[in-house]
């Protein structure tokens, strides 16, 4: 049986009229392992409860009623992590892992080698704590040290590896993970930032999916702090979101790309289970026809010159912080059979 199944399995339940349970619960134990249970994909979840309150519609209560009578579902989190090229489903759980300590360079690899911290230039802007990636970012603090070739910090953040993964085209990817802005967030109406990119593995090549939060001017008609989709394979394809993030607000992320042209080419983007883009358009450069390394974090490339910082500084802007919660990825390749099924309610955070 697979998490798809028990879905299905609980949708036909609440169709059914005159109910008289109160409580039903539904639990499936499905341990982390293709082999034990011979499921697609490796696409299993461990410890999946379902608690589902049912009022007796021959009461005359409506089986679909107030909020405290629909299904609560908690998901208990394992980490089943694996390469970027690997295919199947993987799931990184940051309570179970840990960045080592390294000095003078870029970044460290992680969780078994499967992701990789990429700092400019304070190496410690990335860590884990209380069971989430914490993104820390100060510009002019602590200073830039000499193996470092910016004189600002300006990005923190974590990779899939191997770089570069060069996907062929065709792949199709889910991911599916949380993000909070920091409780002392202030919109910075000067300069623009990514906290999620996919990049070509291409040194000056701009990536080829971007989420932006945009600055004051940046887009006509649109205030700053908004969230952007940008389609860089598509022409630099901007894409409004209507979402402005407030100071400590969290929002459930689901991205699904196919890496393709104009013939194939996927991208679809939920937040906070609203669609906000879906075009079936290039995905990939045509000068470099393959899916990239999918980074989160911060890149807030206008903090790598003095003036970007002083902008910013100008405003009360001294730092930036966000959190990233548990992470889910799929990896397909057109031949599985699940190629192209709808696997939004697997990768979802909520």
């Amino acid at each position: 049986m697979t998490y798809q199944n028990l879905y299905e399995i609980y949708e036909n339940i609440m169709k059914v009229p005159n109910i008289t349970i109160l409580y039903l619960t539904v639990f499936a134990m499905i341990s982390c392992g293709k082999d034990n249970l011979n499921l697609e994909e490796n696409e299993s979840v461990a410890g999946l409860q379902k608690t589902v309150e049912i009022r007796d519609s021959s009461e005359g209560n409506d089986l679909v009623a107030s909020e405290s009578e629909k299904a609560s579902v908690e998901i208990e989190c394992v980490t089943n992590g694996a390469m970027a090229n690997e295919l199947g489903l993987k799931t990184w759980c940051w309570e179970d892992a840990s960045i080592p300590d390294y000095s003078e360079k870029k970044g460290v690899l992680f969780s078994n080698g499967q992701m990789k911290v990429d700092s400019e230039c304070y190496e410690k802007q990335v860590t884990i704590e209380d069971g989430r990636v914490k993104f820390s970012l100060n510009p002019t603090f602590p200073v830039v040290e000499d193996w470092c070739s910016r004189d600002f910090n300006m990005r923190a953040e974590i990779s899939t590896q191997p770089w570069r993964v060069d996907h062929p085209k065709g792949t199709e990817e889910w991911f599916g993970w949380s993000y909070t802005f920091g409780s002392d967030y202030i919109i910075d109406k000067n300069n623009q930032w990514l906290f999620f990119q996919v990049h070509p593995g291409i040194v000056g090549e701009s990536p080829q999916t971007e989420l932006m939060v945009v600055k004051e001017g940046q887009m006509n008609g649109h205030d700053a702090g908004e969230i952007f989709v940008i389609n860089a394979a598509n022409g630099k394809d901007y894409h409004p979101t209507g979402i402005i993030p407030t100071a400590g607000e969290t929002f459930n992320i689901v991205v699904h790309a196919i890496w393709g042209d104009e013939s194939n080419g996927l991208l679809q983007v939920w937040i906070n289970e609203k669609i906000v883009y879906d075009k079936q358009v290039p995905t990939v450069y045509s000068a470099y026809p393959w899916g990239g390394n999918a980074k989160w974090g911060i890149y807030k490339w206008p903090w790598a010159e003095a003036s970007g910082v002083e902008k910013s500084h100008d405003q009360g802007i001294t730092h930036l912080e966000t959190f990233m919660g548990s992470l889910k990825m799929i990896t397909r390749e057109p031949s599985n059979p699940d190629y192209g099924k709808d696997s939004y309610a697997i990768v979802s955070p909520k």
